[in-house]
């Protein structure tokens, strides 16, 4: 069995496709619990998290520092949910958050306008009218935020293997769908898989334990690890590091680095400054 990602827009079904799909594949179903999850791993309450994962930037915003950590923090807690073996995720961008995985079966679910409607009016006691535009507003600041901090739109059906609508099929049709795609061999959780994710969930706890701690937050660097081994390279905008060497910089890294569990050897193969 695979590891499922389902994206959708606003009152979608999402969560009901994947709950259906997980019952029926009987693995975990995870989606509010890994921002908790991601929450507890930075300190910071976990509706402070969603709002920042939720809300598009302004028109002149960038990715702060504060941004990039509390990405960071959910993939590295999606990560380690996914290293478990199979499971059915419907939360934020897992399937950009999972990107370059193998058996990774992305899923996205569209569903009609007016059915969408009708759930907010049901959900959220709003008119149909304002239902709609809580829909249009919501949908617009996801296509934003992706587009913000992973450049990809959304609605690219490139990102995904399957695309199901919901405009004839019934969710239990639809459900069925993706149980059936996930049993395919293009996604079994093979040894391969299995140390491909172990050494993605390695190079994330790298990133994230970076990421958190305030000598190397404002690093923008590039990790890869295989088998324990860990390889840092990248280049830091020198507006923040001036005061400061090369040397220096390489050793905190180094030394945060070598502090995560399960690094077994590391390499820096670029200067940081």
């Amino acid at each position: 069995m695979p590891i499922i990602t389902i994206s959708r827009g606003s009152m979608s079904g999402g969560q009901a496709l994947a709950e259906c799909v997980a019952t029926s594949l009987s693995v975990p179903c995870v989606g509010r619990e890994i921002v908790v999850e991601a929450a507890a791993k930075i300190g910071v309450s976990q509706d402070l998290l969603r709002a920042k994962l939720e809300t598009s930037p302004g028109l002149w915003d960038r990715l702060t520092l504060e941004r990039r950590t509390y990405v960071t923090a959910v993939q590295a807690a999606l990560a380690e949910a996914a290293a478990q073996g199979s499971v059915v995720y419907h939360g934020h961008a897992g399937h950009l958050l999972l990107r370059g995985l193998p058996a990774v079966l992305r899923v996205r679910l569209i569903a009609p306008l007016p059915m969408r409607r009708q759930a907010v009016v049901e959900r959220q006691a709003l008119s149909a009218d304002a239902a709609e535009e809580y829909i249009q507003h919501v949908d617009e600041d996801r296509v934003r935020w992706t587009k913000f901090v992973y450049g990809a739109d959304l609605r690219d059906p490139q990102l995904y293997d399957l695309v199901i609508s919901l405009e004839a099929m019934s969710l239990q049709s639809a459900c069925r769908v993706v149980v059936e795609a996930a049993r395919q061999p293009e996604y079994e959780i093979t040894p391969e898989v299995r140390k491909r994710l172990a050494d993605f969930v390695l190079a994330c706890r790298v990133r994230l334990a970076l990421a958190s701690d305030p000598a190397s937050r404002s690093l923008d660097l590039d990790i890869q690890a295989t088998d324990g081994a860990v390889v840092i390279a990248g280049v830091q905008p020198q507006s923040t590091m001036l005061a400061r060497t090369g040397a220096r910089v390489e050793g905190e890294v180094r030394a945060v680095a070598e502090a995560v569990p399960g690094v077994r050897s590391l390499e820096i193969r670029s200067p940081l400054l």
